[in-house]
């Protein structure tokens, strides 16, 4: 009963009662599992240039800094 097909079979078998219980033991797992991987949200790089700098700011263009820095 190594592979998924094998569990899902064999929980086929089982009676209700024990899917179930099957059931509960998953869900405290997932959420075990998934409160120790919290993540940090992700920056809002565009929100924080502009609270910055304004919707225009003065100077060059990003895609000319861009390509002035690939050089």
């Amino acid at each position: 009963m190594s592979t998924l097909v094998g569990i899902e079979e064999a929980i086929d078998r089982l009676p209700d009662l024990d899917v179930d219980q099957l059931a509960e033991w998953l869900e405290r797992r997932r959420a075990r599992k998934s409160s120790r991987h919290v993540s940090a949200p992700e920056p809002q790089f565009l929100e924080r240039a502009r609270q910055i700098w304004g919707d225009r700011p003065s100077g060059l263009a990003l895609s000319e800094l861009v390509s002035r820095s690939r050089a």
